[in-house]
């Protein structure tokens, strides 16, 4: 039996100057057994600066793809 590979999550906030996503930080579980707890954390407190998500193993965990459904979810307010 095979163990599964660890996620590897990433933090990303969205740069309006730049219209893309920026990475802030990275979170690997193979490497650090506190990562997926940081992970969730940093996506909480960066949140509330503005859109965010974080992804887990490139799939978007939290969060949103598009910066208008951050303001439409009334996140900012």
């Amino acid at each position: 039996m095979t163990k599964p590979a660890a996620p590897m999550f990433e933090l990303q906030t969205y740069d309006h100057s730049g219209n893309a996503w920026k990475t802030v930080s990275t979170y690997d579980t193979a490497t650090d057994n506190r990562a997926e707890g940081n992970a969730y954390y940093a996506y909480r407190v960066h949140l509330a600066a503005g859109p965010t998500r974080l992804l887990k193993d490139g799939a978007t965990d939290l969060g949103y793809d598009n910066p208008d459904d951050y303001y439409a979810a009334d996140n900012w307010a």
